[in-house]
């Protein structure tokens, strides 16, 4: 389990159960599920975050749509047109492999990175967007 208890965890957004324990509301995840996590008592700080388990944490390009002269480009257009290149920032220290060994990540933190298109779960540090992608997401390093 890459959590303690009393850790601070970000989650995919279609991960996890919601329900109702002692008229509290929980959300149940599995370990896959988590992305980044926080030391218990930690600030949920970028310098503070942990990749777990094969996923690297990527600050994203900033992609800008041009137009020239008076062309309109639908909103749909946009927002196919996310840019899937980013700097490693973190990087998880692996998964391990069916026969027990640890298969380690192949990029490191300032390589630049080229991966699948909608592969990235966003999480929100420091009121910055980051991007997690698992390892089998990645297609090129740069």
């Amino acid at each position: 389990m890459p959590v303690s208890v009393g850790d601070a965890v970000s989650f995919g957004k279609f991960g996890g159960e919601e329900v109702t324990y002692n008229d509290v509301k929980h959300t149940l995840i599995r370990d896959d599920d988590i992305l980044v996590h926080f030391k218990a008592g930690a600030e949920q700080t970028l310098e503070n975050a942990e990749v777990v388990w094969d996923c690297v944490l990527v600050k994203v390009e900033k992609h800008e749509i041009e137009s020239s002269g008076s062309i309109l480009i639908a909103a749909t257009t946009k927002k196919a047109t996310v840019s899937s290149v980013g700097e490693v920032l973190k990087v998880g220290p692996g998964r391990y492999a069916f026969n027990g060994e640890m298969i380690e990540n192949d990029v490191v933190p300032g390589d630049m990175v080229k991966f699948r298109d909608f592969a990235a779960q966003e999480v929100e540090i420091d009121d910055e967007n980051y991007a997690v992608i698992s390892m089998t997401d990645l297609l090129a390093k740069f």
